[in-house]
């Protein structure tokens, strides 16, 4: 891998913009990192950004750790550790693709053709943002598929069955995203969810029954979950504002 500092090279194709950006956030996550690049390095990756958002304590680490992908461009900075959703949105700032996804260290792709056929549902279907599945992998190495998410019946309940699109499983246009304001710091760890709100009030999502992305339970939300519960509730009073009991 070739790392650059936010200045640098950014993967093109035949001179145009990338049609997806996809951004990694890394913390103290060595084996987590390389998880997550050895995934994509297995992608087709024509066309596709790749933006690494680092705040470890050690600055040479993950540098290191890229340098066993000679072959994947890469946008990479380092920022100081201020939450997830800070460094999210520095990756969001520094996206040039027309659509942009979140695979966070330890985030891995479900299979090595999960990026052509997203190239091939966007390229039909020209959708805002899409929403596909994820399988969830518990602490025990238990493994759980989501099911595909039934929009219009958690859109009616105004998503507080808890079932929302998990940044890993959403493509959105980075565009929007960006005029969205990027992942609110109000929600320190429902701000995924937050925005997955705010878009729903735009246009419905493209439902996909594909597999996304591999996710590792263990982060913040798993581990805060009653903080979690607190913040999804916040977050659909601020952005449907409903009335009544």
């Amino acid at each position: 891998m070739n790392p650059t500092q936010s200045e640098g090279s950014i993967s093109k194709t035949n001179g145009e913009a990338p049609w997806l950006s996809v951004v990694t956030v890394v913390r103290n996550d060595k084996q987590g990192l390389y998880s997550t690049i050895k995934s994509l390095s297995q992608q087709e990756l024509a066309g596709v950004q790749f933006v690494v958002i680092d705040s470890s304590e050690q600055r040479n680490e993950v540098p290191e750790i890229m340098s066993h992908f000679q072959k994947i461009n890469c946008e990479y900075t380092w920022v100081p550790p201020q939450g997830i959703y800070s460094a999210m949105n520095a990756g969001l700032n520094l996206s040039q693709g027309e659509y942009i996804l979140f695979a966070n260290a330890g985030d891995d792709f479900y299979a090595p053709s999960t990026i052509k056929q997203l190239r091939d549902s966007v390229e039909k279907s020209r959708a805002t943002w899409i929403v596909g599945r994820v399988c969830i992998v518990s602490r025990s190495g238990g493994q759980v598929l989501t099911p595909i998410l039934n929009y219009k019946r958690e859109k009616k309940s105004l998503f507080a069955r808890g079932k929302f699109p998990p940044h890993q499983a959403t493509l959105a246009r980075t565009n929007l995203l960006k005029s969205l304001g990027g992942f609110s710091l109000q929600y320190p760890i429902a701000a995924d969810y937050h925005v997955a709100l705010q878009m729903s009030t735009i246009e419905p999502p493209l439902i996909l029954d594909q597999v996304l992305m591999i996710f590792r339970e263990g982060g913040t939300s798993t581990d805060n979950w009653q903080q979690s519960f607190k913040e999804f509730h916040q977050a659909r009073c601020q952005v449907f504002q409903p009335e009544g009991i």
